[in-house]
């Protein structure tokens, strides 16, 4: 199944991304860890930081996906879109 993630940063996570943490690296590993993998990935100015283009092998796993990164902390305002096709 094809999502697309929509998100923010919260305010304390901007400390690493100053630091330079690598935002790739994590935002595939809790893809993976639920079983998905990244399709394509931005980093944007407006109403939301981050989109990133994935696919999951099912509806429940898209469900654990948008736990697992909840249960991160490192994204507000997040929105998981299921591609109808």
């Amino acid at each position: 199944m094809k999502v697309t993630i929509l998100g923010n940063y919260p305010p304390h996570a901007y400390k690493g991304l100053i630091q330079g943490s690598d935002r790739e690296a994590a935002i595939k590993a809790i893809l993976e860890s639920v079983g998905g993998k990244v399709s394509g990935m931005m980093f944007t100015r407006g109403a939301y930081d981050i989109v990133v283009n994935a696919e999951v092998p099912d509806q429940a796993d898209g469900m654990d996906l948008a736990l697992a990164v909840r249960a991160s902390g490192w994204v507000n305002d997040l929105v998981v879109l299921e591609d109808s096709t």
